[in-house]
């Protein structure tokens, strides 16, 4: 079962636009398994939205949020 995590910074997508992401990255991934094998996987797509509390990463080693 492919699995797409996505990381944001806590609150900042509403549940309408979280919605709208895991609608997104599942037709994608289930495109691309379409286009590429030939195969229906898009209810087997799962996606993880994961929120960081403030300050819970960082990038190129400067913490944000």
């Amino acid at each position: 079962m492919p699995t797409v995590r996505v990381t944001v910074p806590q609150g900042d997508l509403t549940e309408d636009q979280k919605r709208d992401v895991v609608e997104r990255l599942t037709e994608t991934v289930g495109s691309y398994y379409q286009e590429e094998k030939e195969e229906d996987i898009r209810s087997f797509v799962m996606v993880q939205i994961n929120e960081t509390a403030p300050g819970g990463y960082a990038v190129g080693g400067e913490i944000i949020g």
